[in-house]
């Protein structure tokens, strides 16, 4: 980083309360480029918040100088007002930081004869890109380094409708309105606004941490990295409610090819003469459960029906149970009156 001693002017008519230090975007100017944006404001904001001590804005850098530097005003707060903000489109133009101050009685003087009429910042600046990262004070100076700056209130007879700024009247309706979102009385001053507001922001900060843990991500997260995992994971919790669906319509079609199988080796091993009419149920079912020990009780099993014999006498068996068929009844647990009622001959 280095020292920027920047002059980012914005002119001053009167002594206003609040006046803009660093203009939002990206600017050049004969010392260097510099970039404000979301990112880099809010490093400059934390920083100041973390001193004690207000800052200084001096006359003409002379605390840079170390000679006398009689202050001509002190920042009390620093407030970052993005260009798409309702206030900075209304009374902070363009957007940037802007600062709260609480200005000398000679430096009220010089402001209110027109004796100076700019500010200028110095700041730090991050060399790989140009952001800036730290307010270090400011001056008043009559010395702008960058042309065009939108001043604080304009020139000559410029009206506010004319300027785009507030309508008189407005201004104080919208800062009613403000009042009331955030829970105070209308005639509440600006200290206990920003107090207020300054409450929500942190209540939003904590409670975007908390959610941001909750959900697997650093407490940090930015907000589009929240709000894309929560969609995420919401998409996966809907498909999450389908599974039981689709687990059923599986379970059923395992089912139903089972059943297929099963029917296909049944008849083969009817075919060949392993399995009679009268045991197709059960074998069917044993078929379903257990395939493969099916399959090895086909290969072992001899004929219930002697294929030579079916072949001489057709399709038909007769009633008498020679010696073999008992012995394959036998083997296959089958009783001789059940095999007798399943196996008549047909004349």
């Amino acid at each position: 980083m280095d020292r920027a001693g920047i002059q980012v002017l914005t002119a001053i008519d009167g002594a206003p309360s609040e006046i803009q230090v660093i203009p939002f975007g990206a600017h050049h100017t004969d010392k260097g480029d510099f970039v404000l944006d979301e990112e880099s404001a809010e490093a400059v904001v934390n920083d100041f918040n973390s001193r004690q001590n207000d800052m200084v804005i001096d006359y003409e850098h002379q605390t840079l100088s170390g000679q006398e530097a009689p202050a001509a005003g002190w920042i009390k707060r620093l407030t970052f007002y993005p260009p798409s903000s309702p206030l900075a489109k209304g009374g902070k133009e363009g957007g940037g930081i802007w600062a709260a101050v609480q200005w000398t009685e000679r430096a009220r003087d010089y402001l209110s004869g027109r004796e100076y009429r700019y500010l200028s910042p110095v700041f730090l600046k991050r060399l790989a890109d140009n952001r800036v990262v730290r307010l270090i004070n400011a001056a008043l100076t009559n010395q702008p380094a960058i042309d065009g700056m939108v001043p604080l209130v304009n020139k000559g007879s410029v009206t506010p409708e004319s300027s785009g700024g507030v309508p008189p009247g407005k201004e104080v309706r919208v800062m009613k309105r403000l009042l009331v979102m955030l829970g105070l009385p209308d005639d509440a001053g600006e200290d206990e606004a920003v107090s207020a507001l300054e409450a929500v922001m942190s209540g939003f900060s904590e409670f975007r941490a908390r959610v941001a843990s909750a959900i697997g991500l650093s407490e940090g997260a930015a907000l589009s990295e929240v709000a894309g995992t929560i969609m995420a994971m919401k998409q996966a919790e809907g498909r999450m409610s389908e599974i039981p669906e689709l687990m059923g319509r599986i379970s059923e079609l395992k089912s139903r090819l089972a059943k297929k199988d099963a029917c296909e080796l049944v008849s083969a091993a009817m075919k060949q003469g392993k399995v009679t009419p009268a045991q197709r149920e059960w074998a069917a079912s044993y078929a379903e459960t257990d395939p493969e020990g099916f399959k090895v009780f086909v290969s072992k099993a001899p004929e219930a029906v002697p294929m030579g014999e079916a072949a001489a006498a057709g399709a038909s068996v007769p009633y008498a149970v020679d010696e073999m068929q008992a012995h394959v009844n036998s083997l296959l647990m089958v009783d001789e009156g059940i095999f007798r009622k399943h196996n008549k001959k047909e004349g």
